[in-house]
């Protein structure tokens, strides 16, 4: 049977001021019926242009050469726009990384995906909405009917992700292409995409083309991999034995560049690309004792609640986290972790509760905070795109807070200014460049020495890796280690990632539904007992299952089920009949690990 993508010799040129630019560089590679192929390597690599080459979505400045590209043995490059467009909505579908880029806001999900069988297939509109909500359902949702008449912005990301899968696969495609589609999910989101790939290549025989840097969802989802550096393939085989037993010293780079769910950062330092390293390394210290020496307590929330009208979204968050420590929080899309790091930083206050900096409450918005409280404690978010102002230059942008925050004087300005680019280690140059010119390891690199200008001492860290390349990753997560070691910030860092949280973290705090149903020491969270929904997303994150581990079909707002107990309830395989009748308190298990579940032990 011949194979559903055939690409062979494939290169792609820009055309840039001054000539071209190769971004392909002869890449071949085919994938047969039902197989998964993960195209992986860092941005700039050359996957996307693949992709877009095979799609014939690449821009007008763009050259493609190739001795083949053929879809079930048609050339692509020999159709018309009207038999590629028809083609492309009919026989090769596309997700994208971004859920909320690709629904339109303006119209129900049940809408969006019937305008596409509609458009297709020509059927009633009442068939069209009964294909949709079986779209639905076989992509993991439990009440479809009722998600058919949301709204996009009612939706998680995860549920986001979903839709757009569901609309996807509503023609029975031949080949899907997936582009990043967990990039900013959390783990056990991340299980389910990956189960879904599954069915659709068990029972649609569908083919996969999947393009990630994130080298464990290659791992889970494909049978074979092809890993790129600078345009070009340099090394291909099955996904299992490339990533256990890597032969190129790119791939070895890679592989050692990623945390493992048993790797602290007590272990070493991770793998570095060395273009990125501007100092040189620092050796691994042992700092496990720092924390119990130094218990002064950094920042305390007490009682924190939140609401969005009627919906309730923080319930009574307690959490500590005392100066040099680590304090990782986790869970799923639309759990409350993001809004609770904006109420400690004062960007929207809380319903009731309080938060204290160094045992003083400290006022509910920030502007209202004093200049030492607000230097005191800074924030570093996800996309630097979006925090860095890009019509400055980096030097206007770190001079700032030098200047209002930790109050430096001109004459001392510039000196400061290059102490601080060595510090995240950037070249002294990098003063004189806007954030458009930089890489987005950079770029997240300025947003942190932006953040450590005014030597701040508690710092909130929200998803500051998820869009970045493994050993980009590397490098930032061991520059946040090398400055808490040097000045004894304390971080309260939020991520999807657990190999991350594992590796980082003192301590760990698991948020599920605006509840903290589990805190406890990174060792007692990895090693148990857990609270169901914390099994879950270990199970989900553990590469070691040959299938992924799954909860039943998502209800994250798909419900309509009254539940007065436990909210994890609907979701639990254990459940006992008191768990849905009244809601949990926090069950102490010694040495601080604390479970909010029926099922450990009797309240001290």
């Amino acid at each position: 049977m011949p194979p559903v993508l055939s690409v062979k010799d494939l290169c792609v040129h820009y055309e840039v001021r001054g000539g071209s630019m190769m971004a392909v560089n002869n890449v071949s590679f085919h994938i047969a019926q039902g197989e998964a192929l993960g195209l992986v390597g860092e941005s700039g690599s050359g996957k996307s242009s693949v992709a877009l080459a095979v799609l014939r979505y690449l821009p007008k400045h763009a050259r493609v050469e190739a001795s083949q590209l053929a879809f079930e043995n048609r050339e692509l490059r020999d159709l018309s726009a009207p038999e590629l467009r028809k083609l492309l909505g009919d026989r090769i579908a596309t997700v994208y990384q971004h859920p909320g880029s690709a629904l339109n806001p303006s119209m129900t999900i049940g809408s969006q995906i019937s305008e596409t069988i509609l458009r297709h297939r020509g059927v009633h509109r009442d068939e069209a909405h009964f294909r949709a909500a079986h779209l639905l359902d076989r992509v993991r949702v439990a009440d479809p009917q009722r998600v058919l008449r949301l709204y996009p912005h009612e939706l998680s990301g995860g549920m986001q992700q979903r839709a757009t899968i569901a609309m996807a696969i509503a023609l029975n495609p031949s080949l899907l292409v997936l582009d990043e589609p967990t990039t900013a999910l959390d783990a056990s989101v991340q299980s389910e995409i990956v189960a879904i790939l599954q069915d659709l290549r068990r029972d649609q025989k569908t083919s996969i083309l999947l393009i990630s840097h994130d080298i464990n969802l290659i791992r889970r989802s494909c049978d074979r991999v092809a890993v790129m550096q600078s345009g070009s393939v340099v090394e291909t085989g099955l996904a299992k034995v490339v990533f256990e037993s890597p032969t190129h010293i790119y791939t070895k780079r890679l592989v050692a560049a990623i945390p493992s769910l048993h790797r602290t950062k007590h272990d070493g330092r991770l793998a570095e690309d060395s273009t990125l390293v501007h100092l040189t390394s620092r050796r691994p210290e042992d700092s496990r004792g720092q924390v119990q020496r130094s218990r002064e307590i950094a920042l305390a929330c007490k009682g924190v609640t939140h609401s969005f009208g009627a919906q309730a979204i923080l319930h009574g968050i307690d959490l500590e986290l005392a100066s040099g420590e680590t304090f990782g929080l986790i869970g799923e899309s639309g759990s409350g972790k993001s809004t609770l790091a904006r109420i400690i930083t004062g960007l929207q206050p809380p319903t009731t509760g309080s938060v204290e900096l160094f045992g003083k409450i400290v006022a509910p918005r920030v502007e209202k905070r004093d200049p030492d409280e607000r230097g005191d404690m800074q924030m570093v978010f996800q996309s630097p795109d979006r925090t860095l102002n890009p019509r400055q230059r980096v030097g206007r942008i770190l001079g700032r807070p030098l200047r209002r925050l930790a109050r430096v004087p001109r004459s001392a300005l510039a000196q400061r200014l290059g102490d601080l680019l060595a510090g995240v280690r950037l070249a002294q140059n990098t003063a004189l460049q806007k954030p458009r010119s930089l890489s987005g390891g950079q770029r997240q690199r300025v947003a942190i020495a932006r953040a450590f200008a005014g030597q701040p001492r508690v710092v909130v860290l929200d998803e500051p890796t998820s869009a970045l390349d493994v050993s980009v990753q590397a490098t930032v997560l061991n520059l946040l280690n090398d400055l808490q070691r040097d000045k004894q910030t304390a971080y309260l860092f939020i991520s999807h990632d657990l190999r991350v949280v594992r590796y980082m973290a003192d301590r760990i705090g698991v948020l599920y539904r605006g509840r903290l149903i589990e805190t406890g020491s990174a060792d007692q969270i990895f090693r148990g007992p857990n609270h169901p929904y914390t099994e879950l997303l270990l199970a989900a994150a553990s590469s070691e299952h040959a299938h992924p581990a799954v909860s039943a079909p998502v209800k994250v707002e798909a419900t309509a089920n009254t539940n007065n107990g436990c909210s994890f309830a609907d979701r639990c395989a254990s459940a006992l009949p008191e768990c849905r009748i009244t809601e949990p308190k926090a069950r102490h298990l010694g040495d601080g690990h604390m479970i909010a579940c029926w099922r450990h032990g009797a309240e001290p």
